[in-house]
């Protein structure tokens, strides 16, 4: 990199190295916007953000016409208003989602720039968008980065009443706590108020856990929830005949304020998959990457101080993030249903407390671990190699110059790191992003070729055939990407389908129809369910089924 050797170039490239990365940050963001929306949770939510933006009923939530009580209305909300304007596309239905989540980087930025400095900010948002936890939810959306994202802007503005004692913040936070209910039910309270409650009571100030201020959080709160409570009261509610989830005459209210959420760590959800104790112990190993070498030391130094400094010292410390951490993360290792993305809205306070770790101590480090830190970078690097050379190999020579060119910069970054802690910053972001540049631009794209009915709705909705009906295989994004609730078709109807008609269907289900003629066939996999087998070339044909798009001949 020739350009990088002029004195005055480099010195202006270093200066601004931040924003370097936080504009690839926000370049791989945009790119996830395009790829394809993964099943099952995020087509179907996708797929009730389309139902919602045509029928423009926003209070009563509807799958496929019938009842949904599930989850909480914002994303389909949000979604369903840029799906009216930019189609029942990618981009459409994820650009809101989105947005708040990179919306967390500020809030991030702002609170450790108040408790801590600036650099340790910038330092805590370049190791939130670089984990992997965040990269996946600007692609596979869902509920969390909008719980994420209201959750650390309510932290942030909380913190700033109890420093600034401003009757606004504290309202202003109501009004994110509101929106991290209607995100994603309760924990949208439960976790800010862990946190900040953590903080008063390891730092002794008891007055203020029992201030009568905090009942004005309500307030917001409860005019941001009252439009969605209205809506389950009269979908659910008023009609005690209804069954939905399982439950037979559901309370809409009570599912929602109690059932979904805590009732998954009482009993009273039935949902269970068997997940032990530790389950989140494991998932935290790949979600947090790069960053697990320095998160470990980091969560053990702000727990250890605790008890080790002076009482003084202590109380005028942050715990926010040492609490909004520890507190939640145990209730939810207790509950009976676990999903890796359960804890990523902790994710900021993670990052918080490891940017703080890092900018202290970055110079006592062991050279061992910035070794270890090295291996795991080159790691990332070499998978990114393998995804472009091998796994999904690249046409465009770009792709391999852009990799080489950012393995120069990983080197040069850290020739030229004037301290320690960017000696162990900026060449794991470089490797970071290398590696989440290429799954954004060859991988993802390629490996969700695979899910084929979101490839027959994308077929369907250029040839906009007359009938159209599914059997024996169904994915949302098939409604989503044809642009409508595709009915099925059961074994004894296909006798009497019109002629003309389109059916999706397993080609190994092919025979029980009448005449018919192939249209085309699609590979199929289910990517969620990822393996060596798939993912080697040699060996991926064996792991693929294939499904059909056939239309039925006159009889």
């Amino acid at each position: 990199m020739p350009f990088l050797v002029d004195s005055k170039i480099s010195s202006f490239f270093y200066t601004y190295r931040y924003y370097f990365f936080l504009g690839i940050i926000a370049i791989v963001s945009c790119i996830n916007l395009t790829i394809d929306v993964m099943e099952i949770d995020a087509a179907q939510y996708a797929d009730i953000s389309m139902e919602m933006s045509k029928s423009g009923q926003y209070l009563q939530v509807l799958m496929r016409g019938q009842d949904y009580l599930d989850k909480p209305p914002l994303l389909f909300w949000l979604s369903s208003l840029s799906i009216s304007f930019l189609g029942n596309t990618n981009i459409g239905y994820k650009i809101f989602p989105v947005l708040f989540l990179l919306s967390s980087l500020l809030a991030t930025y702002f609170f450790a720039k108040e408790w801590y400095d600036k650099r340790t900010g910038i330092i805590a948002v370049l190791m939130l968008g670089t984990t992997q936890a965040f990269f996946l939810m600007t692609n596979d959306i869902r509920t969390d980065g909008l719980l994420s994202s209201f959750i650390i802007w309510s932290i942030f503005l909380l913190s700033q009443f109890l420093r600034q004692k401003k009757i606004k913040y504290l309202l202003s936070a109501g009004l994110c706590i509101g929106g991290a209910m209607l995100a994603k039910g309760p924990l949208g309270l439960f976790f800010p108020a862990a946190a900040i409650a953590g903080h008063l009571v390891l730092t002794s100030q008891w007055k203020k856990i029992f201030n009568p201020a905090w009942i004005l959080v309500l307030i917001p709160v409860a005019l941001v929830l009252a439009p969605m409570c209205y809506g389950l009261y009269m979908q659910y509610d008023l009609h005690p005949e209804k069954e939905a989830y399982g439950i037979k005459g559901p309370s809409g209210l009570l599912f929602y304020f109690w059932t979904q959420s805590f009732g998954r760590i009482s009993g009273a959800s039935t949902w269970h998959n068997n997940a032990p104790w530790y389950y989140f112990f494991q998932t935290i190993i790949w979600d947090i990457q790069p960053w697990l070498l320095l998160f470990l030391p980091a969560l053990y130094f702000k727990f250890s101080s605790c008890w080790k400094i002076k009482k003084e010292i202590r109380m005028n410390a942050e715990w926010i993030s040492l609490s909004g951490f520890i507190i939640p993360f145990i209730a939810l290792s207790t509950s009976r249903y676990k999903l890796p993305h359960y804890i990523y809205p902790l994710f900021p306070f993670a990052a918080i407390m490891t940017a703080d770790f890092l900018n202290r101590f970055a110079q006592k480090l062991p050279a061992w671990l910035e070794y270890i830190q090295l291996f795991v970078i080159h790691v990332l690097i070499g998978v990114a190699a393998l995804i472009i050379f091998y796994i999904f190999p690249a046409h465009a020579p770009w792709l391999a110059i852009l990799l080489c060119i950012f393995y120069a910069l990983f080197w040069w970054w850290r020739m030229k790191a004037t301290d320690a802690a960017d000696r162990w910053l900026l060449p794991s972001l470089t490797g970071v992003l290398i590696f989440q540049l290429m799954m954004s631009l060859q991988f993802y794209p390629n490996l969700l070729k695979y899910e084929s009915p979101a490839q027959v709705g994308k077929y369907v909705a250029m040839e906009k055939p007359t009938h159209m009906y599914w059997h024996d295989i169904f994915g949302y994004s098939l409604d989503y990407y044809s642009g409508y609730a595709v009915p099925t078709i059961y074994i004894e109807q296909l006798d009497t389908v019109k002629a003309g008609s389109w059916i999706f269907i397993p080609s190994e289900v092919l025979g029980r129809l009448p005449p018919y003629k192939l249209i085309k066939t699609f590979d199929d996999f289910h990517v969620s369910s990822l393996n060596m087998s798939f993912i080697n070339p040699k060996t991926r044909e064996l792991k693929l089924k294939k499904t059909c798009l056939v239309e039925i001949l006159p009889r």
